[in-house]
């Protein structure tokens, strides 16, 4: 013997189902899609901490300048050991230096701009010649300008 359900009956059913297993997909994507995704503080300490390592970078610099202001003579080591020591990893850290600044938001044309001058000041320093001192303040600088920028923890 067949029991009779209406059509309103089946139709509601159907749309009480469907309701019930969307509400199900939408919470277990919901809880996946939530460990997948960093939170904004770890998005924005991993920018610090690139930073932190590029200012580090920045400082470092200094070394391979003294090594070119050390080396001697000018013209068999100056602009090959200038070019190659300093100002190329200097061109790298400006690449990465932009990467940072355009995972950062948060910061202003002001901001950026003045930390791209801080190391065109030290490119141009570099190919100058500028005594080791002077070089190396204006390493001091720039790192502390990006450490500054990026409000770096100590």
């Amino acid at each position: 013997m067949a029991i009779y359900v209406s059509a309103a009956r089946r139709a509601r059913r159907t749309v009480v189902i469907a309701v019930l297993a969307a509400l199900v997909a939408f919470a277990i994507g919901w809880a996946f899609g939530r460990q997948q995704v960093p939170s904004i503080d770890d998005r924005v300490a991993s920018v610090q901490d690139r930073a932190g390592d590029l200012a580090t970078n920045i400082e470092r610099l200094d070394i391979e300048y003294e090594q070119v202001v050390v080396g001697g003579d000018a013209e068999a080591s100056g602009t090959d050991s200038v070019e190659a020591g300093v100002i190329a990893p200097l061109d790298d850290l400006r690449t990465e230096l932009q990467s940072v600044m355009d995972d950062a938001p948060w910061l202003g044309t002001t901001q950026r701009s003045a930390m791209l001058d801080a190391l065109a000041e030290m490119r141009s320093e570099a190919l100058d010649g500028v005594p080791l001192d002077t070089f190396v303040a204006t390493a001091a600088t720039a790192a502390d300008l990006v450490r500054a920028t990026f409000a770096v923890p100590a």
